[in-house]
């Protein structure tokens, strides 16, 4: 009640257009008389007036009744704020959190075992976060942070404004309120200035807070190998800073090197795992700090590599020798520097036809293909016998891996796809005999998560080349072979 007449006391000065908003959680009986009468105070002070009232049965079922009914009230007050928006300017919601409420904030998190970010309490301005995600042009201020209790009460009662108390608030089986009535009271007999004592740790701590995070800054750029952070093709979405130094993002990936990594001080080392975290788009609450230490120890011991390995939540881990990604569950751990073929949500990449000559554009690569004549052909595809593979298609040749010629006779309806299912492959060399793709790409040491969208070049239901690696022996281009196909990967410039 003090923060909406100090607002509405300032509307003209400071230019203001203040709403007054109000959640009934329908928690106690006397809830809705609550709301009315935030109402009728608005009313008196011509102030618009919005509320609403949760369902029955809206935290019903939820774990922590204190964290639920805070996530419903900030999504309605997150609402109002966007339906009172102006050509798109910021809209500030201003909550009365107070010194006391400051306090016990950094008391709690000091129980709880909180780092750095946790100690500096509650900031006077924060974007408004829901589910880890920024609120576009909403911020939370809390213009009272500094003003203790006592304050408050003199100020209503010397504008005689009434205020109602929520019974709620001497509840001890709720930790806020044994922190206020049960520890604040004990730590005054030992220091009567306990609670601006904790409000100026708090404030020292967040100047500690930026210095840190400049120095988590350097370490990313340190250690964070560039190019890596986005989602493939066409679902490709931008990470999204937050102010104050975390930024909530919508990134799909993290890449580190891995030497630069374990060079790092631990506190950076943990300082850089949590801020992936955050980028891509996975709030820290609830992340503790044995789950980060576990990760940053085995990070900084011994040669494993492999994975995706869980490490919270949908958030995986995978690790070669030299480097290591943090990645969603859905995305590639690691961004190919070669033609890889997005299968999408549901894995599955749908064959596209190949003409000859012509080009396929997909994914950001273009597969060219173009019919030769036999002196077109590299020197490395000198006459050979009948029956002899020729080199420089896949066997340590002289063409790039990327490219590949074969016996145009040999083939009939060529298509571009992925790997299937039991699917099998006769490798140039072994004379027809065919073996599984799965171990032919197992022989290759093709990392697991590449292999879904690994491009092949198929005829019907054959493997003509893996892309990279090897053309199939019956395509093999042979001293009696007449036409020739030529085929071959660019990178996109478009």
């Amino acid at each position: 009640m003090a923060l909406l007449h100090l607002l509405s006391l300032l509307q003209g000065e400071w230019s203001l257009r203040v709403v007054a908003a109000h959640l009934d959680h329908g928690l106690r009986p006397e809830s809705a008389e609550d709301a009315s009468f935030v109402g009728e105070m608005a009313g008196r002070w011509n102030l618009p007036f919005e509320t609403a009232r949760l369902p029955a049965d809206a935290l019903k079922e939820e774990g922590n009744l204190e964290a639920a009914a805070r996530q419903w009230r900030y999504r309605f007050l997150a609402q109002v704020a966007v339906d009172r928006q102006v050509d798109g300017q910021p809209v500030d919601i201003a909550v009365a959190h107070t010194a006391i409420d400051q306090a016990e904030t950094v008391l709690m998190n000091l129980v709880r075992g909180s780092g750095l970010r946790g100690l500096a309490g509650m900031r006077s301005v924060r974007p408004l976060t829901l589910q880890g995600r920024v609120v576009p042009g909403v911020r939370v201020v809390r213009p009272m942070l500094a003003v203790t209790r006592s304050e408050i009460v003199d100020y209503l009662r010397v504008h005689e404004i009434p205020w109602r108390e929520d019974r709620t608030n001497q509840d001890r089986t709720f930790v806020r309120n044994r922190v206020r009535h049960d520890i604040l009271p004990c730590l005054q007999e030992i220091n009567p200035q306990i609670v601006a004592s904790l409000c100026r740790t708090a404030s020292l701590l967040r100047d500690e807070l930026k210095r840190s995070d400049h120095a988590t800054r350097e370490a990313l750029a340190a250690t964070r190998r560039s190019g890596e952070g986005r989602r493939q093709a066409s679902t490709a979405r931008d990470a999204t800073p937050a102010e104050g130094g975390q930024p909530f993002g919508e990134a799909v990936r993290q890449v580190f090197d891995l030497p630069a990594f374990r060079s790092l001080s631990k506190a950076d080392q943990r300082s850089v795992l949590r801020h992936a975290l955050l980028e891509l788009g996975r709030p820290l609450t609830g992340i503790g700090f044995d789950s980060v230490e576990r990760l940053r120890e085995s990070l900084c011991s011994g040669d494993r590599t492999g994975g995706p390995y869980t490490w919270v939540k949908d958030v995986m881990v995978t690790r070669t020798r030299n480097a290591f990604g943090l990645h969603l569950q859905e995305a590639l751990p690691f961004v190919p520097n070669h033609p890889f073929l997005d299968c999408g949500a549901r894995g599955v990449f749908s064959d596209r036809s190949v003409s000859v000559p012509g080009e396929l554009e997909t994914d950001g690569w273009i597969l060219r293909s173009a019919e030769v004549e036999r002196g077109d052909l590299p020197g490395v595809f000198a006459a050979r016998s009948a029956d002899s593979p020729i080199p420089g298609q896949g066997l340590g040749g002289q063409i790039s891996p990327w490219e590949a010629y074969i016996d145009a006779d040999a083939v009939r309806q060529l298509s571009l796809g992925a790997p299937r299912a039991g699917q099998r492959f006769e490798p140039l060399g072994l004379g027809g005999h065919g073996k599984s793709l799965a171990d032919f790409f197992t022989d290759r040491k093709v990392a697991r998560f590449l292999r879904a969208g690994w491009p092949l070049l198929l005829d019907g239901d054959r493997v003509v080349w893996v892309g990279g690696h090897q053309i199939a022996h019956f395509a093999r281009v042979r001293d009696r072979s007449r036409r020739f196909y030529h085929f071959y990967w660019e990178e996109s410039t478009r």
